[in-house]
């Protein structure tokens, strides 16, 4: 057992069956960082999720998984076919370590682009995999990873006798008490993401938006807008104490146009910074989003001349 801190778990990585998906989370509130924290065993054909640090970036497409069982025959997941998902995870906000990990450890993942979040995968193990200690060789291929660990990631499963079950994940409630978990919803929806640069010293103030997109590619009732909250001790004005990164942001749409206000009267870092505009996956062709207008301001009041990033992810 160890303190807890959020960057740590949120980028630490193991194997483990499926099943239990919910004690994932428990890791992330929980402190517990040994190496078998989960289990390490797997039969041919069972479904497990590996921890794979944490990355905004990385998408099931994409990602390079290489079992090598012990007979040393190797397997290509992805290939396969056998990569059923990648998704995040976020902490509690309430959580301990969200509020109380030190400023090193809180911005880590910030300095890489992102808020903490654990990145989790989840495979299908071939039937045909021989029996002994395997490995699993996995690349995100991303340069987002905030976990510090060089890739490929190389993570340890015994594989144990017996004929395992790929799992449908069916998931009990009173609307759909026997319906199949889709995966796809965990997943990031295509959206647009806005960043207002780097830490160079520059704090925001207030800022103005306006994101021009083409409403005949989608619905504008649509669209919304997520902005990540980010906990972290501060350093400028009152070292060691909250609210250097707290801000409002409001937002509507009329129709043709978003329009995007930020508040954050103690001034807030570029890094801390970060909006996404989200839109249904169902939609056809790329609906085009731009800043076509932007004003900043200091926290006296003074505009400062700041150019916002906008990239589209579909």
């Amino acid at each position: 057992m160890v303190n807890f801190n959020v960057e740590y778990f949120m980028n630490y990585r193991k194997v483990k069956i499926i099943l239990p998906l919910i004690s994932i989370c428990m890791l992330l509130i929980q402190g517990c960082a040994g190496v078998n924290t989960f289990p390490t065993v797997a039969r041919a054909g069972d479904t497990v999720s590996v921890m794979v640090g944490g990355t905004e970036n990385s998408r099931k497409e994409t990602i390079a998984v290489t079992l090598t069982d012990a007979d040393n025959v190797q397997w290509d997941l992805q290939a396969l076919g056998k990569v059923r998902s990648v998704f995040n995870l976020r902490a509690d906000a309430r959580a301990k370590g969200t509020h109380y990990s030190s400023y090193l450890e809180s911005v880590s993942s910030w300095i890489k682009g992102h808020e903490p979040v654990q990145t989790v995968l989840v495979v299908d193990i071939p039937v045909e995999v021989a029996p002994g200690v395997a490995s699993l060789n996995v690349n995100t291929g991303v340069d987002d990873d905030s976990s510090g660990i060089a890739h490929p990631y190389v993570i340890n499963v015994e594989i144990i006798p017996g004929l395992g079950s790929g799992d449908n994940f069916l998931r009990k409630d009173f609307l759909a008490p026997n319906a199949a978990v889709d995966f796809s919803r965990l997943e990031p929806a295509p959206h647009a993401k806005v960043n207002f640069g780097v830490d160079d010293g520059v704090v925001i103030g207030a800022a103005s938006l306006t994101v021009d997109f083409d409403e005949t590619v989608v619905n504008p009732n649509d669209i919304n807008v997520y902005v990540p909250e980010s906990s972290v001790r501060g350093l400028l004005n009152n070292p060691g104490a909250f609210g250097e990164t707290q801000r409002m942001v409001y937002w509507h749409q009329d129709g043709q146009q978003l329009f995007v206000d930020i508040i954050a009267p103690q001034g807030i870092k570029k890094n801390f910074l970060k909006l996404y505009i989200v839109h249904p996956d169902d939609v056809v062709g790329s609906p085009g989003f731009n800043i076509i207008n932007s004003v900043f301001y200091d926290t006296s009041g003074s505009e400062l001349i700041l150019t916002p990033d906008l990239v589209y992810f579909q």
